[in-house]
């Protein structure tokens, strides 16, 4: 399996990073919505494929199944060209070198990927929604997004925030190894294994999370409308503790979830995976840059 070596593999990243923040605003814009969508459709898949094992077989078989079910997300973003918020933050190694400016390659660029894939993941559970799919195996799907949505909205600041930053190390390597990997075939095992690593260790992914809680809502919104607006009735209906489905709101769902896991997700691909290898490997490159 032919595969570049790590300091050509760095230079590749703030290439392509560069390339990818100097596309006009409407490409990147289709490019982030189509992005946010792939993830969502990550996501669907993982609910799919794991619905039931936890309970009859084990929560970490359902939690391997997922990982690499969920892997198909980021694989339709990266072999589409999507612009995605955890793997574009790999523009600040661009503007550490110099390659874009600060405000817009990076300020300007990562609000605008931000945004758009919110866009597509939100769009994307209405539409999974309206398409009847949750409500299969009855309604173990639908129900699981509220839980899920409600333990999210329910996180701590601290806990988010390192969770995001470990989960971004991962997709970044994740990245790092389709970029590094020459063959098709490499390039998938490569982002199955890390994505699967990093969905079955928990870990938060600010563009995952946009579908996650948006189909949160959604299903806490149903089961409202079911009862008659009794949250009590509707959160034995889903177990979910009262206190957690009222903790699923918007304003939780951006500030005590989007905000940190969003922060932790940059420091963990600008820092951990992009400038550390960038320092790390300065010499290989630099030496080469001679002959």
């Amino acid at each position: 399996m032919a595969c570049k070596a790590p300091h050509h593999t760095i230079v590749a990243l703030s290439d392509m990073s560069k390339h990818k923040a100097h596309l006009p605003l409407l490409s990147v814009i289709l490019l982030a919505i189509m992005a946010g969508s792939g993830i969502a459709l990550g996501d669907i898949f993982w609910a799919h494929a794991t619905v039931g094992v936890a309970k009859n077989l084990a929560p970490g078989i359902a939690n391997f199944i997922g990982g690499f079910a969920f892997s198909a997300g980021l694989m339709l973003v990266v072999f589409y060209g999507g612009h995605l918020f955890t793997s574009s933050v790999l523009t600040g190694v661009s503007c550490a070198e110099s390659k874009v400016s600060f405000m817009g390659g990076v300020v300007g660029y990562w609000t605008v990927v931000w945004i758009f894939n919110f866009i597509g993941a939100a769009a994307t559970a209405y539409l999974y929604y309206k398409s009847g799919l949750p409500f299969k195996y009855d309604g173990e799907i639908l129900k699981h997004f509220a839980h899920l949505g409600s333990a999210k909205t329910s996180l701590g600041f601290t806990e988010a925030f390192i969770r995001g930053i470990f989960c971004n190390v991962f997709v970044c390597m994740a990245v790092w190894l389709a970029v590094a990997i020459e063959d098709g075939a490499g390039k998938v095992w490569g982002i199955a294994f890390l994505i699967a690593a990093f969905v079955a260790s928990g870990y938060e992914h600010c563009v995952a999370n946009m579908f996650i809680i948006s189909e949160g809502l959604i299903s806490k919104a149903h089961y409202l409308a079911q009862f008659g607006g009794d949250i009590h009735a509707a959160a034995q209906a889903l177990h979910v503790p009262v206190e957690h489905l009222e903790n699923l709101n918007i304003k939780n769902f951006l500030l005590k979830n989007e905000l940190p896991v969003t922060l932790g997700n940059v420091v963990g691909g600008v820092i951990f995976v992009g400038l550390v290898a960038l320092i790390s490997h300065k010499p290989d490159i630099e030496a080469e840059k001679k002959h």
